[in-house]
């Protein structure tokens, strides 16, 4: 604890230091002020415990140190020793909140008592302080999270207990909302870069978005933004319109969506696409609100490319032409990929992909439907084929057949604007059919591997920003067969393989003095110089600097 003395007079300032046992009150650090405004300043920058005054000082006397304490620091016990039995300076201290008012000659059991009695409350107030920051701390960080729940069980239509126009009094200029559109930030749209950047941590992208989206939103009562806990990888904007506006975005909304999105772009260097559903009364009309902003995001345009902010139009869906579903193919598909060769696989793709060619618009939600489809086909392919053969299969191998048959997401890539590529839609066919094929071929000869290739591969590339969904992605294999059979094959997790590469590679570099500890991060693959001795001292057991000067 810290105590400032205040007098004049050095020798009074001596003598208390001299008359109390400063160790046993729990006192550690004593500071010196020769008046009022001296005293101030030292307040301000040492934030003590206690101060002891004297009255009578030049510059800024005792009661007009002890009025400016009581405003601005009244935390503070504060003990007066005065040479004057003076009725208005008694009165005076206590209304400034003194604790106790002691005449000089100094008695020094007067002086430990009272001391004794300032410590003791300022450590019990200091307790209630802090105890009562902790709850409010605690208050705070369960805020957001019932927000976020509040605000999502409307979208299944009612708010019976109106916790929602409760939540909204808690936010500083929200209005009393009767009206709002629900719009939807689609957390799934990020550029491939800050996808992989926080794949692992999707709730750190999620409170970005957020804080994101509020900084634009709440200062000037236009609405608020939440995550939707019934939907991943979305986020809410509830923005407040008045019952009569319009049913397509309106300027100003197209307005508060473009700052967010620069925002997104300045913070997390991706632009992201929102689905924008129409006015309805509020509460309880925002669930259908909520349901057109989604059917927005879903019937997208992929053949027109990005334009990040969509608004659901019925009209659109009513002129569409029906999509050929894959399944009227399967006859066709299956037997082709049941041949192996290139050309009855090629052929075969090509004549869906003709029908495919010739529709108007694709939206987002069909791609989605295609690849269900695909996956679906895939896995009665290889039921049929295993209950037909008759063979007695190994478990294990069928299990990494049906594994590696059912990776269907690179069906629905699209290129960095948006886009659907039909070109590439065609080929990324044309692969998976293949990889099944071959996947089928290994669960009968369960020697063959794709492991050894895996290897190679991250002894290669294990200087790039690689993660397990890149690697399955480029072999045409699920995550859990690379993972599960790269296990059983080289007896090592295969983040750790990488890992060891990584650090192993690392260790030749940082025995070079030319290259900073940064660059030998980015070289075997770390962007974070940080993460990267993290991860270096915990398979060495030593930082890289320590490791270099070993």
């Amino acid at each position: 604890m810290k105590i400032v003395l205040v007098d004049d007079e050095r020798h009074v300032r001596e003598a208390v230091r001299l008359l109390v046992d400063w160790e046993s009150l729990g006192i550690d650090e004593i500071y010196e002020a020769a008046d009022g405004e001296e005293a101030a300043a030292l307040i301000e920058r040492e934030r003590p415990g206690i101060v002891i005054t004297d009255m009578m000082m030049p510059v800024r006397g005792g009661l007009d140190l002890l009025a400016w304490l009581q405003a601005h620091r009244p935390e503070i016990q504060k003990i007066v020793i005065s040479g004057h039995d003076d009725f208005h300076l008694v009165r005076g201290t206590m209304q400034h909140g003194g604790q106790d008012y002691l005449l000089k000659p100094i008695d020094p059991e007067q002086l430990s008592g009272a001391l004794r009695r300032a410590a003791d409350r300022w450590r019990e107030q200091d307790h209630s302080r802090k105890r009562e920051l902790a709850r409010s701390m605690e208050i705070n960080q369960l805020r957001p999270v019932m927000r976020d729940r509040i605000f999502s069980d409307l979208l299944g239509g009612s708010d019976p207990y109106g916790n929602a126009h409760h939540a909204l009094q808690e936010l500083p200029g929200a209005p009393l909302a009767s009206a709002c559109r629900v719009v939807i930030l689609s957390a799934d749209s990020a550029a491939a870069e800050v996808a992989n950047r926080y794949a692992r941590n999707r709730d750190l992208l999620y409170f970005t978005l957020i804080n994101i989206a509020d900084d634009v939103l709440l200062p000037g009562g236009h609405g608020l933004a939440c995550r939707n806990l019934r939907e991943d990888g979305e986020v809410l904007l509830f923005c407040w319109a008045p019952p009569g506006a319009a049913r397509t975005a309106s300027p100003p909304l197209a307005e508060l969506l473009a700052k967010i999105n620069d925002g997104c772009e300045l913070t997390l260097r991706s632009r992201f696409d929102f689905g924008i559903g129409p006015v309805q009364s509020f509460p309880d009309g925002t669930a259908l609100s909520y349901q057109a902003a989604r059917a927005a995001l879903r019937e997208r345009d992929v053949l027109a490319g990005r334009t990040h902010y969509y608004s659901y139009d019925p009209a659109v869906m009513r002129v569409s032409a029906p999509a050929p579903r894959l399944e009227a193919y399967e006859e066709s598909l299956r037997l082709a990929a049941l041949s192996g060769s290139d050309k009855p696989i090629r052929d075969a793709v090509g004549r869906w992909m003709a029908d495919v060619r010739r529709l108007p618009r694709i939206s987002a939600e069909q791609l989605q439907r295609w690849q269900a489809e695909l996956a679906e086909m895939l896995r009665r392919w290889l039921q049929s084929d295993s209950g037909r053969s008759g063979e007695r299969q190994d478990a294990q191998a069928t299990a990494d057949a049906h594994d590696a048959a059912i990776d269907t997401s690179g069906l629905a890539t699209l290129d960095e604007r948006g886009r659907l590529d039909l070109d590439r839609l065609e080929s990324e066919l044309i692969a998976i059919l293949k990889a099944w094929s071959h996947g089928r071929a290994a669960a009968h000869q369960p020697s063959q591997s794709a492991i050894p290739a895996v290897v190679r591969y991250i002894e290669q590339h294990y200087n790039r920003e690689l993660t397990l969904q890149d690697i399955a992605s480029h072999f045409y294999l699920s995550r859990e067969y690379i993972s599960r059979r790269f296990k059983q094959e080289t007896g090592e997790n295969l983040i750790d393989f990488l890992c060891r590469i990584r650090i192993d590679k690392a260790k030749l570099l940082l025995e070079s003095p030319h290259f900073k500890i940064a660059q030998v991060a980015e070289m075997v693959g770390y962007a974070d110089e940080k993460y990267f001795s993290k991860v270096f001292k915990k398979w060495t057991g030593v930082s890289p600097n320590q490791y270099r000067k070993g």
